[in-house]
């Protein structure tokens, strides 16, 4: 009996969890970013949109992965509150990975909506962008493989240097 509840609670945590998980990238195919008040308006949802991208399984094939990513450039594009810079940094975090990169948008992405005030300092986004990457890249549940410099980057955040390499790093 303990092993049909169990199963069934399974079930419904699945399809709970994959109705409401559609429901929110359902949602950004009907947002309109035109004007700098959509842009505005849209900010929840490219939180969200953040979120989803920075808390879900890897998979390049993924419809609604690369929906959500073409969403977030959108938005850092058009986005009259933020600028967001894609210096060596990001070049070098990426090395040609355009899923990398990806994630590294989206974790800028995040920063910036969660961290109005720290928003303003290239430098916070920056370095804060990188630990969601590092964190994101270096969980093997999300099954990303980090580059060269990101393990590099890894290793300074281990030994507290991270800030310091990023400076260096101009």
């Amino acid at each position: 009996m303990k092993k049909i509840v169990a199963m069934l609670w399974m079930a419904i945590t699945v399809l709970f969890y994959g109705s409401a998980r559609s429901q929110t990238l359902a949602a950004i195919d009907e947002i309109k970013m035109e004007q700098s008040s959509d842009y505005d308006k849209a900010e929840p949802f490219v939180l969200q949109t953040a979120n989803y991208l920075l808390s879900s399984i890897y998979d390049k094939n993924n419809p609604d992965r690369v929906k959500a990513i073409q969403f977030i450039i959108k938005w850092m594009s058009g986005s009259a509150h933020y600028s967001f810079r894609m210096d060596e940094t990001s070049a070098k975090i990426a090395k040609g990975n355009d899923d990398v990169m990806a994630v590294y948008m989206a974790a800028m992405t995040k920063y910036v909506i969660e961290n109005k005030e720290g928003s303003k300092d290239p430098k916070l986004v920056k370095l804060n962008a990188v630990k969601y990457t590092l964190d994101y890249c270096g969980n093997p549940i999300f099954k990303m493989r980090m580059t060269k410099y990101l393990k590099k980057l890894a290793e300074a955040r281990e030994k507290g240097e991270l800030e310091k390499m990023l400076q260096d790093d101009k």
